[in-house]
């Protein structure tokens, strides 16, 4: 068990004129901070002890939901959380689209005044049905504990300046970024601990400009997509680019795999943690202090990887996830298939009783679907990636399946691709993949990215 005390650790800002001890922060501050000292605990219970805890709350949202929610009012109503608990994989799946055609059926009619203001949340509709998800400042209470967890669990000092890589808010420069104090968008009295510095820069920024950047602002700490490091990472070292501050990155968005680990190790002797999240959720999962894999954000949500008859799926068996927050009691969202598959692991060396989500697979359109019909995850391995590299300068790229029998791989290049190249990346694709199709090579100066910065790897176009 760590012996790290975060309210000793960290710099606490005071809400309270003329009082520096003890600090006192604003109401929102000092639930965020209780539920971090009850989070520091609840870590480290068993996993039956910490399930055990979640179906009481699941029970409380139950029964809420079935008696202010529409959507929910022919659910079975459940007398106690154990009875819940044996309901549990009998409940309907809830999909992206129920939530598209349900409307105001799935708000609540009666969201306890106790829980906050009523904010909506969009989503980016990076899958075709961008939703608006209701949640109270509850939910904002957890959302900010989660955060502060995560920079806890990895012994960011909060004094260090963070750069970020990203999509540009409304009025957010182009180039050269912003500048400012303070980590989040919350500042001074509002924010719950003293933070250091922050520069961000556009994500459209060219990779040229992008390493101007973290050489002239020389951030500690760098959050970004898996894709931009790693395109990043490979123009710093082609260019014996080497930042001198850079001691973590956080990954956020797409899928971190092995081979952009290594890359951003030999690049920038930098340790890479990766994140879960959606934008309609909240945290899902925290990568482990010490090991590769996430911890389920249990607190906040109950996460399970079912199979396709929404049964529970083994350890080490891929499945997809389905997600029930907790705390939403404004638009109680029951099994919600959150459109990724995953595979949950065996119980950490860490100690932590926070079950394991061993690998997150994507989307279920990042799935490629074989000619005879059965389906195949993409994972390049390094080997693959050095293969592809040695036929052309590939900066970037995206599989695209358009049908059983045809695949479109899209490379972004800065020199212009010949024939002979075309004909070897198809094969490459072929044999990497494998996929007995035909694999048709279309070069770019560009990728285009979804709406919300992020570059799928593989997109799948048929049903």
């Amino acid at each position: 068990m760590s012996n790290f005390n975060w309210l000793n650790e960290y710099k606490l800002t005071s809400a309270v004129p003329h009082l520096d001890f003890p600090k006192l922060g604003n109401p929102m501050n000092m639930a965020v901070t209780v539920a971090l000292t009850q989070m520091e605990n609840s870590q480290w219970w068993e996993a039956e002890k910490i399930e055990s805890a979640q179906f009481a709350q699941l029970f409380q949202l139950v029964r809420h939901a079935v008696k202010t929610v529409p959507f929910y009012k022919n659910f079975p109503i459940p007398k106690s959380a154990r009875e819940l608990q044996k309901l549990w994989q009998s409940l309907p799946i809830l999909e992206r689209g129920h939530i598209v055609g349900a409307g105001d059926d799935l708000l609540s009619k009666a969201s306890p005044k106790s829980h906050g203001k009523i904010n909506t949340q969009y989503t980016s509709g990076s899958t075709g049905q961008p939703i608006a998800v209701h949640n109270t400042q509850l939910s904002r209470v957890f959302w900010r504990a989660f955060t502060t967890r995560d920079h806890i669990w990895h012994h960011r000092d909060p004094a260090w300046k963070l750069g970020h890589i990203r999509i540009a808010k409304s009025g957010q420069a182009e180039y050269p970024g912003t500048v400012g104090k303070g980590w989040g968008s919350l500042k001074g009295t509002n924010a719950l601990i003293e933070t250091g510095p922050i520069a961000g820069l556009n994500i459209n920024a060219r990779v040229e400009e992008q390493a101007e950047w973290l050489i002239r602002n020389e951030p500690d700490f760098l959050i970004t997509y898996p894709s931009v490091v790693q395109r990043l990472a490979e123009h710093c070292l082609t260019q014996g680019i080497r930042p001198s501050n850079l001691k973590q990155i956080e990954t956020i968005s797409e899928v971190l795999t092995d081979k952009v680990r290594h890359l951003v190790d030999r690049a920038f002797g930098a340790n890479i943690i990766d994140l879960y999240s959606t934008r309609e959720l909240g945290y899902l999962g925290l990568q482990c202090p010490e090991n590769n894999h996430y911890h389920i954000q249990s607190e906040g949500v109950y996460l399970e990887v079912v199979d396709e008859e929404g049964c529970a799926c083994p350890v080490g068996v891929p499945g997809k996830i389905v997600v029930t927050p907790l705390h939403n009691f404004a638009m109680p969202l029951i099994r919600y298939a959150v459109g990724d598959y995953g595979v949950l692991g065996e119980a950490c060396s860490c100690g932590r009783g926070l079950p394991v989500l061993k690998t997150i697979l994507g989307r279920e359109r990042n799935r490629l679907r074989q000619p005879d019909g059965q389906y195949r995850w993409i994972a390049l391995s390094a080997k693959a990636y050095g293969e592809m590299l040695a036929i052309a300068p590939v900066r970037e790229y995206q599989i695209v399946q358009v049908s059983l029998n045809e695949l479109t791989l899209n490379v972004a290049l800065d020199v212009d691709l010949s024939d002979q190249q075309s004909q070897e990346l198809s094969l490459w694709a072929q044999k990497s993949l494998p996929f007995s199709g035909v694999v048709t090579v279309v070069p770019h100066k560009e990728l285009k990215r979804s709406s919300n910065g992020k570059l799928e790897l593989f997109q799948s176009l048929i049903e």
